[in-house]
């Protein structure tokens, strides 16, 4: 990224809580919202905003419990996450805008869509739907499970990334950990995500399925669901589902990419993006 072109750190108090996000400016009259995935944080998108910053005023933000911005005992109800979304948006003042989520954020984007979709020109969804198929499920609570509490160094950190998913760069993956990871106490780098997040992953996330289903139906701006070619989080019965309710939906299958579309292919991303925001 080049070094003379950054965004500026804001932070704005929704629900009760510090939420920041990074604005890259620039005088387009077209708003664009950036969300995050599980464990990420308004940075991921560097890439995508320094892109697209010439034909938006993009803006990324830190959801609930991640990045900079604030962690909650109250926990993480996607019914929370779609009101921090609602109060954020007006609060900063870009509605009517266009939302891209990826996997968490755009699962979150689905309850807030479905009750405010009069503020959004455009929702993109990013390998989720209302629901994952259940061998993902399984596969992402097993990886939980497995993961690493913390790292000795950035060099591990980013040795242990690419070897989960050699397509990204190791440039990609330093920026990505500049953002992510905080040394704690005891001389590690671990993720500034909270930990809490975890249950989302289990049968708390899955009591929320029937309303994420109630939301998709009622979601009434354009939508387009980009699917990692390689990824198993919707299986052809979500997918089914999903177009049945919602016919003018548009899917993409994304090639060479897994669930982490962003990183895997983002120039794909990005033609795809570009093209559906047109319409």
């Amino acid at each position: 990224m080049p070094v003379n072109i950054t965004p500026t750190d804001h932070n704005v108090e929704v629900n009760g809580l510090n939420i920041h996000y990074v604005d890259w400016g620039g005088d387009s009259n077209r708003n664009l919202l950036l969300v995050h995935g599980q464990g990420g944080n308004a940075r991921n998108w560097d890439h995508i905003a320094l892109a697209l910053r010439d034909e938006f005023r993009v803006v990324a933000l830190d959801q609930r419990g991640h990045g900079e911005s604030d962690h909650t005992r109250e926990g993480y109800a996607v019914t929370a996450f779609a009101s921090d979304l609602a109060e954020f948006a007006e609060k900063i003042g870009i509605t009517p805008y266009s939302y891209v989520g990826a996997s968490l954020g755009a699962r979150n984007g689905i309850s807030y869509a479905g009750d405010h979709s009069d503020h959004l020109k455009h929702f993109v969804c990013l390998d989720y739907g209302p629901e994952m198929s259940v061998a993902s499920a399984r596969n992402q609570i097993s990886g939980m499970n497995r993961r690493a509490l913390g790292w000795r160094s950035i060099d591990e950190y980013v040795d242990q990334q690419r070897i989960n998913n050699p397509r990204l760069s190791d440039e990609y993956v330093r920026h990505q950990a500049q953002h992510a990871l905080r040394l704690n106490y005891a001389g590690k780098y671990v993720t500034k995500s909270d930990p809490d997040m975890f249950w989302i992953n289990g049968s708390f996330g899955v009591n929320e399925v029937p309303h994420l289903w109630e939301q998709w139906a009622k979601i009434s701006c354009p939508i387009l669901e980009l699917k990692g070619g390689e990824s198993d989080f919707l299986s052809p019965e979500i997918w089914d589902r999903m177009h049945e309710t919602q016919p003018s939906l548009r899917f993409v299958e994304v090639p060479e990419s897994g669930h982490g579309i962003t990183g895997d292919n983002p120039e794909f991303l990005l033609k795809e993006l570009r093209g559906f925001f047109v319409d």
